[in-house]
Order: structure tokens, then sequence, then C-alpha cells
């Protein structure tokens, strides 16, 4: 009875100390909120697949490591719905699913955080970043800064630009919302005047009575003013394409600069719509994203994600894949499934933990607590990198290329452009034309292999001294054909494509060894000679034998 006591005893106590608790079983499931359908769609599929990534490379590791169970991540589309995020939330925790990946906004997070809480639910969201959530000791952490952080980036680009006036149009959510209110006190203290603006119902689908009430207000403001110090800020989600087709009815809407955030960019329906990329053509519209630091692990999801889907992951996915690694490891440290084991061990786990978004630091709501924003221009439906700036520092970078929006000559912009594209695209302004964007991951792996391996040895450097000699003498005038033949660009893509994916062959030389540098720099010429000159010569010298072959046929005397 003694032992058995004792044994009792050393249970209880075991039972006491965080992450002591039963063997994890072989599949370790784990939920995801995920919006697939609905307004947030344009983000969904980039934020499934590199959900669906993060699965796959932590199960690698696991079995590298020896471990016997794996992870399942079981997703669940929310329709961008706060109703239905929380019948899904109430879904996987019916299946004893206690961990969850997300939610993408938050209206959905708000919506069930009642829940989750009251059953023992952890959310970790890779989107939620209105200020009204940053609530320390709850059962919520965020992969992203509120928007406090982003509102002076707002601000100050604005104030950079002479605005003095701003309207803003805004979805009502919990998101908008708080965004809004952020954004009116932070615009107080730089001397920026917030019109009452317009505020829209987020299952809204038409704007005409929206747009128009927007057009009295900001010609109020261009009365007063003047259009060049008048600004419009939209906070939207997909609902941008049907707002920007309304305003193109509007002339004097597209005198004033536009401002939005980056839950537009990458939406396809609005990429490709061309009433609202005519509008946004002719008023102009700069972007706001928050961008952590590029490092290895980001490329190589940002490739493999661009492989499957075709295009570059948002930054809400890229936060999503780290969210499941998080929760992943902090399974792995507590060996448990529930939420009080994840918790006692997550902020330990990220001191050691660098995935896409670098370094993760949680402040003491459990939210990223600063960062750096890039701002975008848009034209000819690409994003164009603008200015950045830094919320530890509080200070504002512009870029030549779009530095203000005053009107330039053709020479001006020839200028400007291509000393932009040269230092901060990579220098290849024939692919960053041909790709779309400069942070295409066909783009980024072309600025890698220049940086970090050639421009590392003392041969790659020589050599790419004489090859921007030749290139930058030709390069610009190709670019700009791109731009302006959308059929020329596709050639010039489908032409280009074997050998920039050729020059990969480089990432596998030692950055710090001449030798090796230039072996690979041989190996990767003579690969590249081979596709564009020896198969074609091969292809050639193979249609004049076959004609050859028909000619003689032809002269030979019939039997």
């Amino acid at each position: 009875m003694r032992i058995l006591a004792y044994g009792m005893i050393a249970v209880a106590f075991a039972m006491m100390i965080p992450g002591a608790y039963a063997e994890l079983p072989d599949v370790v499931r784990v939920g995801a909120l995920v919006p697939i359908s609905g307004d947030g769609s344009g983000h969904g599929e980039d934020i499934r697949v590199t959900i669906d990534l993060a699965e796959a490379s932590f199960n690698e590791y696991l079995e590298e490591s020896g471990e016997s169970w794996r992870l399942d991540v079981i997703q669940e589309d929310t329709a961008s719905s706060p109703v239905i995020a929380l019948d899904k939330l109430t879904s996987h925790n019916a299946k004893g699913i206690k961990l969850i990946v997300g939610t993408y906004s938050s209206a959905e997070l708000r919506n069930i955080i009642g829940y989750a809480e009251a059953n023992d639910m952890l959310l970790i969201s890779y989107g939620s970043t209105a200020p009204s959530l940053s609530i320390p000791d709850d059962n919520v952490y965020r992969f992203v800064p509120d928007e406090t952080n982003q509102a002076p980036a707002l601000g100050g680009y604005l104030g950079e630009q002479g605005i003095t006036n701003v309207v803003p149009i805004w979805r009502g959510d919990a998101w908008g919302d708080g965004f809004i209110a952020a954004m009116r006190t932070q615009f107080a203290e730089m001397g920026i005047s917030v019109d009452e603006g317009i505020r829209y119902h987020p299952e809204a689908i038409e704007f005409s009575t929206e747009i128009g009430l927007l057009a009295d207000s900001v010609q109020e403001n261009i009365d007063e003013v003047g259009a060049d110090k008048v600004a419009v800020i939209i906070l939207s989600f997909s609902e941008i394409t049907p707002v920007m087709q309304a305003a193109d009815q509007y002339d004097h809407l597209s005198q004033v600069l536009w401002m939005g955030t980056d839950t537009i960019i990458n939406d396809t329906e609005f990429e490709e719509d061309p009433i609202a990329q005519r509008f946004v053509d002719r008023s102009g519209l700069v972007v706001a994203s928050w961008a952590p630091s590029d490092n290895p692990i980001a490329d190589k999801v940002n490739q493999d994600a661009a492989n499957i889907s075709g295009r570059q992951p948002n930054i809400y996915a890229m936060a999503a894949y780290d969210v499941v690694w998080a929760i992943g490891l902090s399974i792995q440290e507590s060996g448990s499934m529930e939420s009080d084991g994840v918790v006692s061990v997550l902020r330990d786990v990220l001191v050691d933990y660098d995935g896409v978004l670098g370094k993760i630091i949680l402040n003491e709501a459990g939210d990223i607590g600063e960062g750096v924003y890039n701002m975008y221009s848009v034209e000819n439906a690409e994003w164009l990198l603008a200015a950045s700036y830094d919320s530890t520092t509080d200070t504002l970078t512009f870029y030549d290329a779009t530095e203000t929006r005053d009107v330039v000559t053709p020479e001006d912009e020839d200028a400007a452009g291509d000393g932009a594209m040269e230092d901060d695209s990579g220098g290849c302004l024939i692919a960053t034309a041909a790709y779309g964007s400069e942070l295409s991951p066909q783009v980024q792996m072309l600025r890698e292999i220049r940086d970090s391996t050639l421009f590392a040895t003392e041969s790659g450097t020589a050599f790419m001294s004489g090859f921007n000699e030749v290139y930058y003498s030709f390069s610009p005038g190709v670019a700009d054909l791109e731009m302006e033949n959308p059929a020329f660009r596709d050639a010039v893509r489908t032409a280009i494509t074997p050998g920039v994916y050729t020059l990969g062959i480089m990432t596998l030389a030692d950055h710090n060894s001449e030798q090796s540098v230039t072996l690979f720099g041989i190996l990767t010429l003579a690969a590249i000679g081979g596709i564009y000159i020896g198969g074609p010569a091969v292809a050639v010298h193979a249609v004049i034998k076959a004609r050859s072959r028909m000619r003689d046929r032809a002269r030979l005397p019939e039997a």
C-alpha cells in the first residue's frame, strides 16, 4: 500500500510539472481556420498552400529527429465569416482539437475568442491586426503586428507627399474600425486631418451609394485645400474591385492620392479587372505592407509556394507557415496537445526559432510588437517598391523610382526607373518585367545569386562588372517593350525561364570559395549555352539534313 501511495503521489507531482503529459499519439491533429472562399479568398488559397508546406516540412523534421508522431493540420474554410468561423471552431473542438492556426481576420477572431477560452483552446492568428484584440494573458497570440504600427507608416508617407486632409472609406468590422481609431489618433499628432469618412457593411457587394458619398466628401476637401493635399485611405478586402469600379465614375476621385493596406496585395481579381486598374492608373495607389526581413527559409517557402500556385504568397500566408511550426515545436517540447502545455513553452520555443518571418519576438499581448512596412505603388497591375518605414526607429526611406507623384518626362522616368531597378530589384530589368514584380521568386533567386554568390568572390565580381556593361546597354529598351506589349512580355518570359532556372545551379556553389564559384559558373554557362545555342544548332542541323534527304529522294529515278 505504501508503494502504491508513493506511486500515486509521484504521478500527481509529475502532472503538475509543465511538459509532463501522456505520450503523444502517432498522429497529432491541429486545426486551421482559412478563408478559402469569401472576402479573404484572394489570400486564402496562398494561406492553404503555405500551411500544407509547413505541415510537410515539419513532418520531415520530426522524421529526421527520430520522433514517432506526425502532425496533421486539418484546414476548415471560414468563408471570411465570423459566424462560419465559430461553427468551424466548434467542429474542431468536437474532434478534440484544441490548437488552432487562425484566424485570418480580426472580425472572425473577435467572434470566436469567447468560445475558445471557455473550451481551453489556443488561437494563434496569422492575420488579425486590430489593436482592440491586443490583450495580455488571453488565449490568443498573433504572429503579426497590430495596426498601431502601420498607421504611422501611412501617415509618414502622406506627410512627405504634402497631404493635409484624408478621407477614409473602410469596412465596418473589428479590423476596419480598430484601424480607423488608431489612424485618427496618430494622424492628429502628425497634423493630418481625418474626415468623418464612409463606413460600409462588410458583406456589401455594391458600392454606388458609398462611393457617391465619398465623392462628395472628397470634393469638399478639394475645395478647401486643393487636390494635391487630399488623399483617400481605403481599408478593404477583396471588395476593393467593386469599390474601384464605382470610383471610376467620378473624375475628381482620380485627382487625389489613394492609399491602402496589404489586404489587397496579390488579390488576383483586383489585379486583373480592367476598370479597377484603369482607375488606379489614373489616380495612383500606394499600399503599405508589413515586410519581415528576407532570409533563406522565406526564399525557399516563396519558391515552393510559387511553384504550386504560380504567384508570390502574401505576408499572411508566410505568417501562417510559422504558426504551424511554432505549434508543432511547442507540442514536441511540452509533449502535450493541450493549450496550457503549448502555452507554457511557446515563448521559449520562439527564442530558438528562426522561420520565414525571421526572429519572432512577442510583446506582452502576445503579438509581434514592431516591424518594417514597405509601401508599394501599383502600375500596370504590378507592385513596385516606393518607400519603407521602420517602426522601431520611426524612419521613412523613399526609393527613387516612385519617390513622388510628380509628373516626369519620359527621359526622367527612364533615368529614375533604371537606377532603381538596378539597385533594388536585383539588377535584372528584363526578368523583373517578364515575371511582373521584383518580388517574384525568379527575380529574388537572381538577386540572391548576384549578391550572395557572385559578389562574394573576386572572380564573380569581375564577371558581373563586365556583364553589366553589356547587359544595361540594351535591357532598359527590352524591359520597356515588355511593359508596353503583353504578348512580347509573355514571349520573353517563355524564352528566359529555362535559363533563369539553369542559373539556379549557382546556388550550389560555396559562397566563400573562388574555385567553387568559378567551377559552378563554368558549368552554368555551359548549360545555358547548350540550351540557347547547342539545342537550336542541333535542331537546325537536323532540319537541313532532313530536307537534303527529301531532295535526294526526289531526284532518284523511278524503278
